[in-house]
C-alpha cells in the first residue's frame, strides 16, 4: 500500500488551494482505508462518487482562481482536469464491473494528485502570488 499522508512538498502557499488539496488527499486516504478494512463495494462506490464530486468542485474553484488572475496556462490546466475526470470515471466503471481492483484507482488518483500538485499547481500558485492584485 502507498503512503497517503500530507507532505510539505504539496504545500503551495495559497491558503484556499492548500486547504482543498488536504480535503482531496483525505478522501483518497479514506478510500484506501476502507479498502484495507474490507468495506463492501457499495460503500466504496459511494466514496468514489464523493471523490469525483469533490474533484469537480475543487477543479472549478482552482479554475476560477486562474480566471481571476488571467492565468496564461488556464486552458491547458483546465484540459488536464477534464482528462483526469474522464480517466477516473473510466477506472471507476472498470472497478464497478470487477475488471480492476480498487487499489488501481487509489494508486492512479494519488499519483496524479502528487504529480499535478507539485508541478502544475505549483506553477499556478507561483503565478497567483506574483499577479494577484488583492
Amino acid at each position: 500500500m502507498i503512503n497517503i499522508d500530507w507532505d510539505k512538498k504539496f504545500e503551495l502557499g495559497h491558503e484556499r488551494i492548500d486547504f482543498e488539496h488536504r480535503v482531496f488527499l483525505n478522501l483518497i486516504r479514506t478510500i484506501s482505508d476502507e479498502e484495507e478494512s474490507g468495506s463492501d463495494k457499495e460503500r466504496i462506490l459511494r466514496l468514489l462518487a464523493e471523490l469525483r464530486k469533490y474533484a469537480e468542485f475543487h477543479f472549478l474553484s482552482e479554475e476560477n482562481e486562474m480566471l481571476k488572475v488571467n492565468y496564461p496556462d488556464y486552458e491547458e490546466h483546465r484540459k488536464e482536469h477534464v482528462r483526469l475526470l474522464a480517466n477516473y470515471s473510466d477506472r471507476v466503471a472498470e472497478f464497478r464491473m470487477d475488471a480492476i481492483p480498487l487499489e488501481n484507482i487509489v494508486e492512479y488518483i494519488f499519483s496524479w494528485f502528487a504529480l499535478h500538485t507539485t508541478q502544475v499547481d505549483k506553477r499556478l500558485a507561483e503565478y497567483i502570488e506574483t499577479n494577484d492584485a488583492e
